[in-house]
């Protein structure tokens, strides 16, 4: 009896301090922001002015756990500049914060957390200025970021979407021409770090497209940005011959994935802060109405799985107890 005692007494303990000792040392983190400045969008070859109509929405949303904050959303629209989106920010919605994190993010801090020693899900977004809302070049920031110590998983996400229709309308016959230009500050970020894991992942992710649609369907321009301007990724298809699309500056990937698996790994991209110049140039557009529109979204995801020696410690000493319990019944 005392053997069996002192076997279920060390297991015990030793399980304990294996579970323990992961969690002090675990560090799972994948974070993801992009921040846009500068934002513009210049039209020639028109009679007036072609704006007919904008409408903006941000979304943000947090996970961990199986426990979700509720999704924070909100939208505005209008008709002419000047309207509608006219308040500063021009558009914002409350910073999501999954229940049972240890870190809150306060509305409009996109400040970096970690990699550190916490366990949260959260993620924001705003739109600062908007050239067609208050007058001044269109800002944005957004930022999703997740991490955790121990075993559970996570995810965040932060979604920023405009869509902005023109009507043309050209004093003789010719076509019209659309100049869209800003700076992107990215940043992309996953590790993994002194954590005992039978498997995991940490994953950042980041999205941003732009988008012109002739309302009729005869024509569409696709961009989305990888940080390169030689491979010319502004793609033109339709019955529209005349509409052409040309980047003028790429100098970061606004479309990337990055991930780890292994122990201990970090990857990272554009981490460090600083403004890159990005642009297309848009010729050829016809009369009628046309819709310009923009998606950046920024997500993570992370997960663990404990390390099978302290699953089985800890099986042992629960059948440990088990066994001790029935003995004192049979004596």
């Amino acid at each position: 009896m005392k053997l069996i005692k002192t076997t279920l007494a060390t297991g015990i303990a030793a399980a304990l301090a294996l579970g323990v000792a992961g969690q002090a040392n675990a560090s799972v983190y994948a974070s993801s922001s992009l921040k846009i400045q500068e934002f513009s969008v210049s039209i020639t070859g028109l009679a007036a002015n072609p704006i007919q109509s904008y409408e903006f929405q941000v979304t943000n949303t947090a996970t961990l756990n199986g426990a979700s904050s509720p999704t924070q959303s909100n939208n505005c629209w209008g008709s002419t500049p000047g309207t509608g989106c006219n308040t500063t920010p021009s558009l914002d919605a409350t910073a999501a914060n999954a229940p049972g994190s240890t870190i809150i993010r306060a509305n409009n801090d996109f400040s970096f957390f970690g990699p550190g020693t916490e366990t949260y899900s959260n993620s924001d977004s705003v739109i600062y200025t908007s050239e067609l809302g208050n007058g001044v070049a269109s800002s944005t920031a957004q930022i999703a970021e997740s991490e955790l110590q121990g075993n559970g998983a996570a995810r965040s996400s932060a979604e920023i979407t405009s869509n902005t229709g023109f009507v043309f309308t050209f004093l003789v016959s010719g076509t019209g021409k659309l100049v869209l230009s800003f700076e992107a500050d990215p940043s992309l970020y996953a590790e993994i770090n002194q954590l005992a894991f039978t498997s995991g992942s940490a994953q950042a992710n980041m999205n941003a497209s732009f988008s012109l649609t002739k309302n009729d369907g005869t024509s569409e321009v696709n961009w989305t940005p990888n940080g390169t301007a030689a491979n010319n990724d502004c793609e033109v298809s339709g019955s529209v011959a005349s509409v052409t699309c040309a980047e003028d500056n790429d100098n970061v990937d606004l479309n990337r994935n990055i991930s780890v698996s292994a122990n201990p790994a970090t990857v990272q991209y554009s981490r460090a802060a600083g403004w890159s110049l990005m642009g297309i140039t848009v010729d050829g557009l016809t009369d009628g109405a046309w819709t310009l529109a923009f998606n950046g979204n920024t997500s993570t995801s992370t997960r663990t799985v404990p390390e099978p020696s302290v699953l089985a410690l800890l099986g042992i000493a629960i059948a440990g107890m088990g066994a001790v319990s029935r003995r004192r019944k049979l004596v």
